[in-house]
């Protein structure tokens, strides 16, 4: 244990910044478990050295003891990180204690073949080449065995990131448990007194609450029956459109899921809008509404269609050959989603809330390409709200718009296409009137989104300004109290 603290130390001081790293945390914590797991199986363990190892049965014996050693490290790692990965990577896995049959043995192999490569070669070039061939089927066989996670998708699932306090819970309450099992041990020839046996119980107790809290996250239940208001929220996605609308009742609809173009590497979907929705307790949708192809729209959907399932998908005007939607399509379908073409006139109540489509029309001719005068365009009312929710439609559209669309006492405006010159024209912003406007744009972006002209028309016309580039949940917040 000593050691452990002296590696880590040096490391600290050599590079400070190497703490903030989940590598740190998930090397330390896993070597802690365990190393604490050890201690305490090497207390407890017995045995009678003098038995006979030539037997059959002695050498079983040998074997499990090995096995249980292996099963218990195993055991005490994923118990020591399993709340760092729900807190890092929102993903937990319990794996480790299938994979480490194979994975250590490997490891063993990749690291000992490893290490005589250099010293055969001294020897013998064949004899260096054999070292190196063993010790990368080691490896290979090491990231083969991870990769048998995709067969076995119930041992991992995703999770929100838990609260502080579960985590306090858990981690204080388990070292009080390791410290008076320790104690108890350590006590020879009498019993464990009992004050410290209440103690330890009533760790225990609070270490598998934590477990259960971050794990199954109970409060979940709680915010999925909604609370008889209508919540929007517009997500930051950088130069993109994703915004969530949760009903009164519960019901959810996704509109857009982001994404970035020329960016495979990173999915918009899977690393920044399921975690928000994981963390309001989301784990279905009842709607996701794709207003047009471009990837700032749709290009995170692909992983919410595959983990949230939504019961149905919208699309506007068919693109047959566009490929991003037709896998998409075909993704879910595969969930058991309903896939729906919406056109001007479609409407739908969801839990007291009307949803209403007021753009585009049944088009003349097949789309050939993705249009921005295509974008879905809906009209969201409760009571005396309305938000409507305009995609990346430009100034011909708002024109045929602005005078279709009935007054509404309060009208939140989801600007069109992030702010551009090509919309938002002063006739649109007249005939809408806007009480609050709502920019979804990257912060400096390359396009000079949104542009200080259409910012200016907002202005004139008093509306309150939020960005997504600028304003977060904590300093953004707009409260209306209606009669």
């Amino acid at each position: 244990m000593n050691e452990l603290w002296v590696v880590a130390a040096a490391l600290v001081v050599t590079d400070p910044l190497s703490i903030a790293n989940p590598a740190f945390g998930l090397t330390f914590g896993a070597t802690l478990g365990i190393l604490i797991a050890a201690s305490v199986a090497g207390q407890r363990s017995t045995g009678n050295p003098q038995k006979s190892k030539r037997s059959f049965f002695s050498a079983c014996s040998a074997l499990y003891v090995v096995l249980r050693g292996m099963f218990v490290a195993s055991v005490a790692a994923e118990a020591m990180l399993f709340p760092v990965g729900a807190l890092v990577f929102s993903r937990v896995t319990f794996a480790g204690l299938a994979l480490n049959f194979l994975a250590i043995p490997l490891m063993g192999v990749a690291q000992l073949a490893g290490m005589a490569v250099v010293p055969a070669a001294l020897v013998s070039t064949r004899l260096a080449v054999a070292a190196g061939w063993i010790a990368h089927l080691g490896a290979g066989g090491l990231v083969w065995s991870a990769d048998l996670v995709r067969f076995t998708p119930l041992l991992t699932y995703r999770v929100a990131p838990p609260a502080w306090g579960a985590l306090v819970i858990y981690y204080a309450s388990m070292v009080a448990c390791w410290a008076l099992w320790r104690r108890r041990l350590n006590v020879s020839g009498s019993s464990e007194p009992t004050l410290a046996a209440r103690v330890r119980q009533a760790a225990m107790a609070a270490a598998l609450v934590g477990a259960v809290w971050i794990l199954a996250q109970p409060w979940a239940l709680l915010t999925t029956r909604g609370d008889g208001l209508l919540h929007v929220a517009f997500l930051d996605v950088g130069q993109g459109d994703s915004l969530l609308l949760r009903f009164p009742q519960g019901s959810t609809m996704l509109v857009d899921a982001g994404g970035l173009a020329g960016s495979p590497g990173f999915d918009i979907g899977d690393r920044v809008v399921a975690p928000v929705l994981r963390e309001r307790g989301i784990r279905h949708l009842d709607y996701v509404v794709l207003t047009h192809g471009d990837p700032d729209h749709v290009g995170g959907a692909m992983a919410i269609v595959r983990e949230f399932r939504p019961r149905e998908v919208w699309e506007g005007i068919p693109v047959p050959r566009f490929e991003p939607l037709a896998a998409l399509r075909v993704d879910a379908q595969a969930v058991g989603a309903h896939w729906r073409n919406v056109y001007r006139g479609d409407r739908l109540s969801v839990d007291g809330v009307d949803v209403e489509a007021v753009h585009p029309s049944p088009a003349d001719w097949e789309r050939q390409k993705v249009r921005n005068d295509d974008s879905i365009v809906l009209d969201v009312r409760w009571r005396d709200v309305a938000v409507l929710l305009t995609g990346d439609i430009g100034r011909e559209v708002e024109r045929t718009l602005g005078e279709g669309i009935p007054p509404a006492p309060l009208r939140v405006l989801k600007v069109p296409h992030h702010g551009s010159l090509t919309s938002s024209s002063p006739e649109f912003l007249q005939a809408i009137q806007p009480r609050i406007a709502v920019f979804s744009a990257g912060r400096a972006n390359h396009f000079g989104h949104p542009a200080p002209q259409v910012l200016q028309r907002y202005r004139d016309i008093g509306a309150a300004i939020f960005r997504t580039d600028q304003d977060g949940r904590r300093h953004a917040r707009y409260r209306w109290a209606l009669d």
